[in-house]
This record gives C-alpha cells, structure tokens and sequence, in this order.
C-alpha cells in the first residue's frame, strides 16, 4: 500500500479563491456577481400558514443583517453569517405580500383528521402544490418556500403503515408514499423551483418528531443553518455562488453520475432498477436524466447496463451538456455506482467515439466498510487521504479531519470511499483531486462533510422523486429542482 494526499481544492468566487466556501463568500461574493445578468436579487414566494408566513418573514429579516458565530473555540469550523444585501456576502432575499399563499390552520386540521395515510398524503400535496402553481403563475417569484406548520410535520412523520420516523430512516423501496418523496415529484411540473422547511429551520426547536410522536430538537446552530439554506436558496433562485477551478488550458469537462434506484410501478409488487444519470460541469450547474431499468448481475447483485443502454445514456448526457453550455466537452469524466463491466466500457466508449470525445475517465465509487485510524492523536485520517491498494484501487477520505478547522467535523469514525479506476489517460492525483473539489457541490452544504462527489451524492434524491414520476411524464431536467 502506498499512502498519498491531496490538499484541499480551492474554488472561485466573485472576486478570488478560498478552499472553504464560506470565507470565500464573505472575502469575494458569489461567483456571478460581478457578471452582467448575475442574480441581483431572490424574489421568494411563501406558502404557508399564518403564523409560519409571518415567522419566517420576520427570521429573513433577522438573517439580513447578520447572525453571530456560534461561541465555541472552532472559529473556522462555525463562522458567523454575514448577511445578504448590500452590506452582506449574497444578493437580496425579497419577500413580497403579493408573492405568499395562505393555507388556514383549520385546513391543515382537516387534512391531518385523513386517517388513510395514502388518502392523506396525496390531499396534502396537492394543496400545497396546487397553491405553490397558482403563486408562480400569478406572482413569478423566482423560488418558492412551502412552510409546513408543526401539526402536518407530526402527521407525516409519526403515520402510516409502513413508514414511521424520519425520512432518512425508510426503506428505499417501500410500497408507501413517502411525503417528501412525492411531493417534490409532483412539484416537476412546475416552473420554478420549490424548497420544503420545517419550523426548526426559521425559529423554531423542533425540526421532526420520532417514532413515538416525541419531538426532536434541531441542534445545528442558526449561523450554519443560514449559512445552508440561502445558499441553497440562492442556486435554487438561479444563482452561482461557486465553481470549480478550471485553467484555461485544461480540457473542457463534463461530469457524469450514473446510478440505480428502485422505481416505483404501479400495480407491481416488486420495483426495478432504473438507471439515473446526473450531468454537471465546472460550474455546477446540473442536468437530469433518466434511463433505461438495468439488468442486476446474479455474480454481484449489482446492477448495470447493456451497452446499446450505456452508449444511448452518454449520448443523451453529452447532448444535453451541449444543449445547456452551448460547447461540447473535450472530456468525458463518469463516476458509477457499481464497477463497470465490459457491455458498460464498450457503450460508454463507444458513443465517446460517435461524439469524437477522445478523453474518457471511468471510475465507480463506493462506501467501504474499511477503516483507518491515525497513529497518534484522538482525530481520524484527514479528509484527502488516499491509500493506493494496487494500480486501479484506492481508498479515499473524502470526509474527515479538516486541517483549516482543526478539527473533525463529524460525530463517527469516517468512511472511505473505495475509488476503483475501471479506464483512464488522466494521472490518479487530478482524478482524485476532482472528487475532492466535487464534494464541494452540494448546495445544500457549505462545510467539508459531504463524502460523494456531487455527481453521485446527488443520486439519491433524484431517484427517490424519479421513482413517482411516471416514466412517460416528461421531468424537470435541472437539478435545482429535485434539492
């Protein structure tokens, strides 16, 4: 074995670099800042409650002039929240009377009294979706905020026959509806964007109750809980906050995820693996498609493609790249859940050829039960460790001890990833760099606790909204939608 690391990748702001995307928030602003046409402003439209609608004008408010840092030693690790505006690190939120829809708490009571779980689910969707389309139609907000008030959260996470507790919880092919799940599928068809909070997140303690209908109480501090949700919210609105660092030199890259999840058929008792494919490129800026189901292999019970599916899936994914950023990519760098086999290398390499894409990476990525522990000191390997097993496996800690926090961000002992290099003509260092600096692009995070690259972390919230989409139904292809 042979022991490597990669230090920290840096990104681009509005006016510089930082490897840590808050400090480069606050030092230089959001990547289109300074660019014509960049996002000025958020217009954020609400739907919600009547007390909800006013507590989370009243936290926008609170959060526009700053939040205090989180009294603790850990200065980097939990930094204060600067505001947005004129006078803070991101463009303005505006929350306007004309762009809020109010649902009566004696509505919420009445949907909450269906006792069908199903029943239930489905009624309380379709009001907030239906008041989320009647707002974008009539007040064009560039994003919308579904407030779910604290008597709906109890119903949706303490119900149902087959799912109990928080969503992170269920199995990933159940038969019942999981709430979340359906509402963002259904949420497709409109032409904005749309974000679920629960009241821990603009005010309130409790976030979700368990099992047994006891609360549980929201431990991440508000600062970071800004931090997150209008980053977030401003890619969502259209934004770019951040990008990866390309040298003008460098092959234009298009990044590809291929994963599976269980799509949901109904009148069928059993679900299928369908393929899934997240395109991004430098800016993070990502298309969704989905594919053909897969074939699961009886010598490994992983999934995989044929190769007219492999090569038709690629096809799609440089065509919508090209589509999006107006360029083909120089390089074709695929991350896969599962080891590629043969069929997948020859498809994969075969619709590069068709496209005269010369470059192609193919790397599958997973969790590994393997762990590390450092030889002296309480703090686990540090994030950008790599260990080289042979020539086309390595164990890579994408999360971990973060020398700029000193510090560990996590509560468990880390898992590395296990890179296996299935094809490349890229040295192992800038591959193992690019995961590092794609793990940086999620928007739903700005610390380094993120262990897949985007390409793939995306997988699992797209597939679980997918899996309600009928196959037929033509689907969002931006990945803002399914956050």
């Amino acid at each position: 074995m042979k022991t490597t690391f990669i230090q920290e990748p840096e990104l681009e702001f509005g006016g510089g670099r930082h490897i840590d995307i808050r400090f480069g928030l606050m030092h230089h602003g959001p990547l289109d800042a300074r660019v014509a046409g960049g996002a000025r402003t958020c217009r954020v439209g609400i739907v919600g409650d009547g007390e909800g609608i006013d507590n989370f004008r009243a936290w926008i408010d609170s959060c526009r002039s700053g939040i205090p840092a989180k009294q603790t030693r850990l200065k980097t690790l939990f930094p204060k929240f600067p505001g947005f505006g004129d006078d803070g690190c991101l463009p303005d939120f505006l929350v306007h009377e004309s762009w809020s829809r109010l649902i009566p708490a004696r509505d919420t009571e009445s949907l909450c009294q269906i006792e069908d779980t199903t029943e239930f689910t489905k009624a309380s969707v379709d009001r907030y979706v239906s008041e989320a389309a009647s707002l974008i139609e009539k007040g064009q907000p560039d994003v919308v905020i579904c407030l779910l008030p604290a008597p709906l959260i109890k119903r949706i996470d303490v119900s149902g026959p087959v799912h109990r507790g928080p969503r992170s919880n269920r199995p990933q092919h159940n038969r019942a509806l999981v709430w979340h799940d359906y509402f963002k599928a259904e949420c497709l068809r409109l032409s904005r964007p749309v974000q679920l909070s629960r009241p821990g997140t603009f005010g309130g303690d409790v976030q979700r109750y368990t099992s047994d209908g006891a609360p549980s109480l929201l431990i991440q501090d508000e600062a970071t809980r800004a931090w997150n949700f209008f980053c977030a919210l401003y890619y969502k609105a259209g934004g770019v906050p951040w990008r990866l660092i390309r040298d003008a030199s460098e092959l234009l890259t298009c990044y590809v995820g291929v994963s599976f999840y269980h799509d949901r058929q109904e009148g069928q008792d059993e679900s299928v693996q369908t393929s899934v494919a997240q395109v991004f490129n430098e800016r993070g800026e990502g298309v969704v498609i989905r594919g053909a189901p897969a074939q699961i292999r009886k010598d490994d019970r992983t999934p995989h493609l044929s190769e007219e599916q492999s090569a038709s899936l690629l096809s799609e994914a440089i065509e919508r790249f090209r589509q999006e950023h107006k360029t083909m990519p120089a390089r074709i760098v695929l991350h896969k859940s599962s080891w590629f086999d043969e069929a997948e290398r020859c498809g994969v390499n075969s619709a590069a050829a068709d496209h005269r894409i010369e470059v192609v990476d193919l790397l599958s990525l997973r969790r590994t039960m393997t762990r590390f522990f450092r030889k002296s000191g309480a703090y686990p390997p540090l994030r950008g460790t790599g260990i080289r097993l042979d020539e086309s496996h390595v164990l890579f800690y994408t999360f971990g001890s973060v020398d700029f926090y000193k510090s560990y961000p996590g509560l468990y002992t880390p898992r590395p990833l296990l890179v296996q290099i299935d094809q490349t003509s890229t040295g192992v260092p800038t591959l193992l760099t690019e995961i590092l600096g794609l793990t940086k692009m999620n928007w739903n995070s700005t610390q380094f606790v993120n262990s897949h690259p985007i390409t793939l972390a995306a997988s699992r919230s797209v597939g679980d909204i997918l899996r309600y989409a009928p196959r037929d139904a033509r689907i969002q292809a931006r990945y803002s939608f399914y956050m």
